[in-house]
């Protein structure tokens, strides 16, 4: 008996004994092991890519960092305070808030003035206090253009009466705070 014709009915065999499933089954294993050794090696190659590019990336943030921005890390209440405008910068800006109220149909007819050190002592808050009358469009604008004007302000109070009457005209009273550096 030769080998080649107990192969044939031992190969059958095994055939019909498997069933369809079966050889379902035997061909998505050796589908997958296929996969693997074909995907493998390219994943490997794509993880090893995006490291080196982790890596690059990484040492030119490094490198891009300057002295003022780790120095901005280490004091940031320094950095805050260096940013601020100088106090002799007040007179202008009080200027410039009865200029735009001029401008702006915003009447205020006198602002009280109050100082406050900051910061351990090296930055000052002007609170600024004031009566203003006009309507309500020409208020809002006005307080819009200087809160977006001057970052360091702050509005700390807005009150509003109208008269009875419902007339146009709003009496308000309005306080702001700005922020400056000490002139020490």
């Amino acid at each position: 008996m030769k080998f080649g014709a107990t192969a044939l009915p031992l190969g059958r065999f095994i055939a019909i004994q498997l069933g369809w499933p079966g050889w379902v089954g035997l061909g998505a294993l050796f589908a997958g092991v296929a996969g693997v050794l074909i995907v493998a090696p390219q994943l490997q190659s794509a993880n090893a890519e995006s490291a080196t590019a982790i890596e690059n990336l990484q040492r030119r943030i490094a490198q891009s960092r300057s002295p003022a921005a780790a120095q901005a890390e280490r004091d940031p209440v320094g950095t805050l305070v260096a940013g601020l405008p100088p106090a002799s910068a007040v007179a202008q800006f009080v200027a410039d808030i009865q200029h735009r109220a001029e401008l702006g149909a915003v009447q205020i007819d006198r602002t009280e003035y109050r100082v406050q050190p900051i910061l351990e002592q090296t930055a000052q808050r002007y609170r600024l206090s004031f009566p203003a009358n006009s309507d309500y469009p020409h208020l809002r604008v006005w307080l819009e253009s200087l809160l977006h004007d001057y970052p360091n302000l702050t509005l700390d109070e807005l009150s509003l009466r109208r008269a009875v009457d419902g007339g146009e005209e709003l009496e308000s009273h309005v306080s702001v705070s700005f922020l400056v550096r000490d002139s020490k």
